[in-house]
């Protein structure tokens, strides 16, 4: 979500779990429609994408859904620090029991202040705030959003959690003359707003000879510099990169998921990405602050149990009405999604599900996360307001929600 997107229905079909290793003889493979896309099924009984004979293929087990086995008590990164096994650890506590409280921060207007907006409206504090990315890297004085680390660490100093996603702007113009002008969408109707970026690849995995694998290098580097400093200032990270992967029914609207002119399922082009930049970050650049929240949303993306620590969904659900219903259908399609069970949260949202509803439904999210203003003032009911104003939420529906015995806000929150 961007702000230069208002609110759209993205309920997606989930269809099945998928992740990516160990191989096994199957017979007679036959076809499988994976966004709405026929593939051959591999002859060999691997849980994900692969290529057989030239050909990309995908595994038997992801076309019959398989019920999902326990989930994990530590986080994927065998060396994350104690900081951030305790926070996983008090994540896994509560999911199931309790929401906590997230407030997705303006990132691209630095002096309107989101959580502000949130105390005063409702005389409690998120307990969860979301930044962005977005605008590291550009170079010219007018832009903004180039202080959500300080942001991040100031409130985790009030003893607040913090998330973090990024909208990467076309990798290609980071290091040219064209960087503030690069951009992030593949299918905008304005083709002005459109990068031509893609993930390389070359015979079934990311082509390692290429500009494009040097210029996503250059990009994950950059931002590693950033988580570093979140590190050494004692921030844990619930970190969502390349978020809402599958677009709409399985066509991306970011590079990221984007339609592919070589043949190669979109899914598993981006599946190559997220893990390699796990093993970038988390190998190379030794960064073990970092909570993985995938955000795929189409089971087709899934990268691999090893690779992620939580599920999540994001819900703009323009038929809610101000019913604020508890999305029960998407919430038991993503806690299926992995093979092993992960938490599940509503990592951006426009009408906040009720607490009663939650608990009664049971659609545990372990978080919602209310999306940003736009720039004018509070205040104002207006589609591009997704907290101020009455448009989303109403004030007594606010004030419920955030005094709500399930509901963490920081005042609830522990310290780590």
């Amino acid at each position: 979500m961007t702000h230069q997107r208002t609110a759209a229905i993205r309920l997606l079909a989930l269809t099945a779990a998928l992740a990516l290793p160990a191989h096994t003889q199957a017979a007679d493979p036959g076809t499988c429609s994976v966004n709405q896309k026929t593939w051959p099924i591999c002859g060999t009984d691997n849980r994900g994408w692969n290529v057989e004979n030239g050909n990309y293929c995908v595994s038997r087990s992801f076309c019959t859904s398989a019920p999902p086995t326990a989930s994990r008590s530590a986080p994927v990164d065998a060396s994350a620090n104690g900081k951030t096994r305790a926070v996983f650890s008090y994540l896994r506590s509560v999911w199931g029991k309790q929401v906590i409280a997230g407030q997705a921060d303006l990132t691209w207007r630095d002096a309107i202040d989101m959580e502000a907006r949130v105390r005063d409206d409702t005389g409690k504090t998120p307990a969860l705030m979301g930044y962005d990315f977005m605008n590291y890297g550009l170079t010219a004085n007018w832009v903004e959003g180039r202080h959500q680390t300080e942001e991040a660490i100031a409130f985790a100093g009030k003893g607040g959690l913090v998330t973090f996603a990024w909208h990467w702007r076309d990798p290609a113009l980071l290091k040219t003359a064209q960087v503030n002008s690069a951009n992030f969408y593949a299918r905008e109707s304005d083709a002005s707003k459109n990068t031509n970026f893609m993930i390389p690849m070359a015979n079934g995995a990311l082509d390692r000879n290429s500009p494009a694998y040097q210029h996503i290098n250059d990009g994950i580097d950059l931002i590693a510099v950033e988580l570093k400093r979140l590190s050494d200032a004692g921030v844990t990270v619930l970190w969502r990169p390349l978020h809402e992967a599958s677009g709409y029914k399985g066509d991306g609207w970011f590079w990221w998921g984007r339609t592919r002119t070589d043949g190669a399922p979109q899914a598993y082009a981006n599946i190559l990405l997220w893990r390699h930049m796990y093993d970038r970050l988390v190998n190379r650049h030794g960064l073990h602050n970092l909570i993985w929240v995938w955000n795929g949303q189409d089971p087709a993306w899934y990268p691999g149990d090893d690779v992620v620590d939580i599920v999540s969904h994001d819900i703009y659900d323009g038929n809610d009405n101000k019913s604020y219903g508890a999305q029960l259908a998407t919430y038991q399609q993503a806690l299926n999604t992995p093979v092993k069970r992960k938490p599940v949260a509503l990592s951006e949202n426009s009408y906040i599900p009720d607490p009663d509803k939650i608990a009664l439904d049971k659609a545990w999210w372990l978080w919602f996360m209310t999306w940003s203003d736009g720039d004018g003032p509070a205040g104002v009911s207006s589609p591009n307001n997704f907290w101020t104003g009455e448009y989303y939420n109403t004030n007594a529906h606010k004030q419920k929600v955030y005094h709500h015995p399930n509901v963490i806000t920081l005042e609830r929150l522990p310290r780590f």
